[in-house]
């Protein structure tokens, strides 16, 4: 099964975990980080406490941030992983329901995919 890591400013991925939860129901290998309060050096080793050889998916809010360069740090040393941007709720559903269903790589595009779906404008 693919890991996840859901990797944040303050509360926002264990909100998005729990909202997930409500509608899907419960989820194993998942942890939820947050950088509030943390050093870079402190993101860094939170992540890596928690990444092992198995693929991973590591969802942080936004490209830039320090959860995003944290995992940028990682990455090469964790050839398993994958980092996704801008994560938002349908990517998440999208990760959770299809985690055993696809092969990593499939995984990884579909889940982006649906994570864009999901962000629709409405306006005049």
């Amino acid at each position: 099964m693919v890991r996840a890591l859901i990797l944040t400013h303050a509360q926002l991925g264990a909100e998005l975990l729990r909202s997930v939860e409500k509608v899907i129901g419960p989820q194993s290998d998942v942890a939820v980080l947050s950088n509030d309060g943390q050093s870079l050096e402190q993101i860094v080793s939170g992540v890596e406490s928690r990444l092992n050889d198995s693929p991973s998916v590591i969802f942080v809010d936004f490209c830039g941030g320090s959860p995003y360069v944290a995992c940028k740090t990682l990455h090469s040393a964790h050839p398993s992983c994958a980092i996704i941007s801008g994560v938002n709720f349908p990517m998440l559903i999208s990760f959770f329901s299809k985690r055993e269903k696809l092969q990593f790589s499939d995984l990884i595009e579909v889940v982006k995919a649906d994570g864009l779906r999901g962000i629709q404008i409405i306006s005049e």
